[in-house]
């Protein structure tokens, strides 16, 4: 539908502020609708439509004389006024499922005028009982988790006997608005590859007020409930040609600012790293190492990140740093650990936070059942390969294109040849222990498709196992294999890969060359299609050396130092302080001068930053002296030649001091900066596109011309619209290139 010359359907947008569910809200539908009244509209009160105009109906007490309501057509096609949901007997309940499970924090529920007073709400995991309710908008915090289904019984009405009516319902406690009511948003993202920057994502929205619905004078008016910081969620759908609307999530932030008139209001939302200001002191030197992992684990927990709102890349576990964090906001500490990493921060549309590795993993690929004269590790050298004459059936050539094969002995030298498998296969192709080979990758890697060179007489079937982080993600077959096989198959991400051969070629071993990787993305930016207006080139600054800093931390020669005197009251209730120091420092000790007796003083927790003291025994003031020892800082570097002429980068990352740490971050922002070509792109809009996401550019002199995402604005107006501005990428570009030459 987004590729569409016209897309002729409408494109939809939902905003909600406060817990609400809103994949849960799009996809809420009322079963069995013969239980309901044929007056009755099924869909409105889940899709923000409110009750304004009532039929006069035969319920006990319901009917007013005051003009207000409208006599009740005898047909269904003649009803033309929204009733909500309104069952077909007296008591009987309502009930809204849903086609998975959700986790539903908190209903509002608008019944009318005819209110229960007492019922139940029963869902998959939680009933709540509802006695003496006394009015029509009801709202609850309760939590539903895990719900397909939503059942109100009803036992006690407001008028008696009465039909149960829900006029509007909420999966959660907020504000929610949809296309009907907004008259424009905008979304604009921001993520420096290499981490040079912080991510952010700004949201604006502005809806129709004219209403006055949400007037900041009325005291009864939803926006005076409104907190800064509540969550504020947007979800894009688009309608098909079926008449169904197909939604996708949006962001997730945190509401940071509104304001309204007569006609209009206007709210405004960042991510959750704009909040994230707080001062991180807990930096360490640790001559054994800390791993990214761990402090990264520690940055969070100091902001007090709930740890189900992150996820931090493994890879980070073997990425160790001796160095302790510098004094600087958490969302800069997390920056810092990003880019010695060599991964992006970026906010996922849930508001989670993910630190994840960005470049092209190394790979290592080994077997237990190979041949003595193979080598499964040179299948992804992407060189050819040499043949030996096998016994296998129809396998030699007399055409001098194959080799004699040494017999097996210590110190033979074998020629350049990729995995051969021990087993052989039997007449059917069937082995008595199926050959493998595994891919380890250093990080997770994702990719759609790969290509697999086989020798002569090639195998039948191959199963693709992917892991990741040691979970099993998908088993993939495929059969009738040739001898250079393209797998036209995204797969998952995954940082460990399984071949397993189930059936071979007759009375043949398994001889699988090369195994190309193929491209890291399947989505394309063409003329005519999404781009609106030709692109915007920019020629960046050439840099022609980049040098990466280390920063190397020694112990100090000289004797331990005065680092904070100071005259502190403690009391029984208060008797810590905490001390901060201007320079890393280590050996740290206490006293007091002139203590009264009784009095000591104790350190009970320090960093290189800072020392808390316990004071105990006297309650009276004392001057407290810390002394010890600041560490010497020394600086090296490591540089790499990237262009014949340009300017000189140098690059500072306080928590880099090994060499090879320093050399494989140089290489990374290396690669980054010679990409030096920016685009500026103008588009038709596309709510499936991301900051920091790589696509294909068409363009003319370079076929398949790679570049990510660094800023993507998308406007919305009752249609989509968006801008965007992308570096060319050549990290996979050199990779492939190589690949190519080495062919």
């Amino acid at each position: 539908m987004m590729r569409r010359k016209w897309r002729d359907p409408l494109s939809h947008l939902r905003v909600s502020i406060g817990l609400i569910n809103q994949q849960a809200q799009a996809s809420a539908y009322i079963p069995n609708q013969g239980d309901y009244t044929y007056y009755s509209n099924l869909t409105k009160p889940m899709d923000n439509y409110q009750v304004n105009e009532l039929y006069a109906i035969c319920d006990q007490n319901y009917t007013t004389v005051d003009g207000s309501m409208y006599f009740l057509p005898r047909d269904t096609a003649d009803v033309v006024l929204n009733q909500g949901i309104v069952t077909d007997g007296i008591l009987r309940p309502i009930e809204i499922c849903f086609p998975v499970q959700y986790d539903i924090k908190g209903l509002t529920v608008e019944f009318g005028r005819a209110y229960p007073v007492d019922f139940s709400i029963i869902s998959d995991g939680n009933t709540v009982e509802v006695t003496g309710n006394t009015s029509g908008h009801y709202v609850t915090e309760e939590i539903f988790p895990a719900a397909t289904f939503l059942r109100f019984v009803p036992s006690v009405m407001a008028n008696g006997q009465s039909r149960l009516r829900i006029n509007q319902i909420t999966m959660g406690i907020g504000i929610y608005f949809d296309s009907k009511k907004i008259l424009s948003a905008t979304k604009k993202e921001h993520i420096s590859p290499i981490s040079e920057e912080l991510p952010s994502i700004d949201f604006d929205v502005t809806v129709d007020n004219k209403d006055r619905a949400y007037d900041v004078e009325n005291e009864e008016s939803t926006v005076n409930f409104l907190e800064i910081g509540q969550n504020i969620e947007a979800l894009y759908g688009q309608a098909m040609d079926d008449g169904r609307i197909e939604w996708i999530p949006g962001i997730t932030l945190a509401l940071k600012s509104w304001s309204a008139d007569d006609t209009e209001m206007s709210f405004q939302a960042s991510d959750r790293f704009d909040g994230m200001d707080g001062t991180y002191y807990r930096g360490k030197y640790c001559p054994d190492g800390i791993s990214l992992y761990d402090l990264a684990v520690d940055v969070l927990t100091d902001a007090q990140v709930d740890y189900r709102d992150y996820w931090i890349d493994p890879y980070l576990r073997d990425v160790l740093t001796t160095n302790p964090m510098p004094v600087v906001a958490h969302k800069e500490a997390l920056q810092l650990i990003a880019n010695a990493g060599r991964c992006v921060l970026y906010l996922d549309r849930a508001g989670k936070i993910f630190l994840k590795s960005s470049f092209v993993p190394e790979m290592t690929a080994a077997s237990d059942n190979e041949a003595y004269f193979s080598n499964a590790g040179a299948v992804l050298d992407y060189t050819g390969k040499n043949m030996y004459a096998l016994v296998g059936q129809d396998h030699v050539t007399v055409d001098g294109a194959m080799y004699f094969l040494p017999r097996q002995a210590d110190g033979t030298t074998y020629l350049n040849v990729g995995y051969i498998s021990d087993a052989v296969a039997d007449s059917e192709g069937r082995f008595t222990e199926n050959p493998t080979i595994s891919i380890t990758m250093e990080a997770a890697f994702k990719c759609f498709g790969l290509t697999l060179e086989f020798g002569r007489n090639w195998p039948d079937t191959v199963v693709f196992h992917a892991y990741n982080n040691g979970k099993h993600m998908e088993d993939y077959s495929v059969s009738g294999l040739s001898q250079t096989h393209v797998v036209g198959h995204e797969f998952p991400e995954f940082d460990y890969l399984v071949l397993e051969f189930l059936r071979g070629c007759p009375n043949n071993r398994v001889t699988l060359d090369n195994i190309t990787f193929g491209d890291s993305t399947d989505y394309a930016l063409e003329y005519g299609v999404e781009l609106t207006k030709t692109p915007k080139g920019t020629q960046l600054t050439r840099v022609r050396e980049l040098q990466v800093v280390r920063t190397i931390y020694n112990l100090s020669m000289e004797d331990a130092k005065e680092l904070v005197r100071e005259t502190i009251t403690a009391t029984v209730q208060d008797n810590r302080y905490t001390f901060y120091f201007s320079n890393p420092s280590y050996g740290l000790a206490v006293s007091l001068t002139e203590p009264p007796e009784g009095q000591a003083a104790a350190i009970v927790d320090s960093s290189a930053y800072y020392a808390t003291v316990e004071l105990t025994g006297a309650a009276k003031a004392a001057e407290v002296v810390i002394t010890g020892k600041e560490y010497v800082i020394t600086q090296a570097k490591v540089s790499r030649q990237l262009n014949p002429t340009g300017a000189l980068e140098t690059w500072e990352n306080p928590l880099v001091s090994d060499v090879v740490h320093a050399a494989n971050l140089a290489d990374w922002i290396g690669d980054y900066m010679k990409s030096d070509r920016e685009y500026d792109l103008q588009y038709r809009g596309e709510p499936r596109i991301d900051a920091n996401d790589i696509a294909f550019l068409e363009n003319k002199y370079v076929p398949d011309l790679l570049i990510r995402v660094t800023d993507h604005t998308l406007k919305f107006n009752g249609g989509l619209s968006g801008t965007i501005k992308a570096r060319r990428d050549m990290s996979y570009v050199a990779t492939a290139k190589n690949r190519l030459e080495g062919r």
